[in-house]
């Protein structure tokens, strides 16, 4: 019983859609109509300004990432290598990415996923957050240069001698990130794109189109304030 609670508050905590309510108390916006659409900390920045992120990401990662694994471990006394324990995380990144409160749509879960790891696994934050920014600095590129940091994180769990369980961790947090990124938030597939070069920017670089800058100016338009 104790652990079915411990899940369910994990997928509703993470479900507290963070960067639509800032955008809606703040700007009195939708989030989800303007630029690439996400619910997440890169686009609260380009719409609300970069103050907006410090509350954000202090709510993503220690209230959404690390708190099931801290309820999980200090209060159910659950061993942190326990399959059971990674279960949670995995739901507060799922309820991120699929939020019951917002019609199952939702962020991309990158910033609940550095929380879990904090509390989780410390050295594989290190090494994710570095791969990250050296792409960053390197190509000026996020999106790839997550996903890649992302996909070697199993890799460095096997070479850190982790339990198993947190290698399976990681990939499930690969698998979720990647679901998301290519369903994106149901949106219809832009017209005039490839089918196959619209997944592949989603799963690349976290976008429809290739041109950023097309993809983060986007805002409503029409009597429907729907973005076209």
């Amino acid at each position: 019983m104790d652990l079915a609670a411990l899940y369910i508050y994990a997928y509703l905590v993470g479900s507290v859609p963070t960067a639509y309510i800032i955008a809606r108390m703040v700007k009195g916006i939708d989030i989800r109509r303007y630029g690439s659409g996400n619910i997440g900390g890169s686009n609260l920045v380009s719409t609300a300004g970069k103050g907006w992120a410090v509350p954000l990401g202090l709510f993503e990662l220690f209230a959404k990432g690390a708190s099931p694994i801290w309820i999980g471990t200090y209060v159910l006394d659950l061993d942190k290598a326990s399959p059971a324990l990674m279960v949670a995380p995995l739901l507060a990144v799922a309820g991120n990415n699929w939020s019951v409160y917002l019609k199952f749509t939702g962020g991309r879960g990158i910033a609940v996923a550095l929380g879990a790891l904090f509390a989780l696994a410390y050295k594989e934050l290190i090494v994710f957050v570095a791969v990250g920014l050296a792409g960053w600095a390197i190509f000026r590129s996020s999106g790839i240069w997550v996903l890649i940091a992302l996909a070697l994180l199993p890799l460095w769990s096997l070479l850190l001698s982790e339990p198993r369980s947190v290698t399976w961790f990681t990939l499930g947090l690969l698998g979720l990130v990647s679901a998301k990124r290519l369903m994106s938030n149901w949106t219809p597939l832009p017209e005039g794109e490839p089918r196959t070069m619209v997944y592949l920017n989603r799963l690349l670089n976290d976008r429809d189109v290739s041109n950023r800058e097309d993809w983060i100016s986007r805002r409503p338009t029409g009597r429907d304030g729907e973005t076209r």
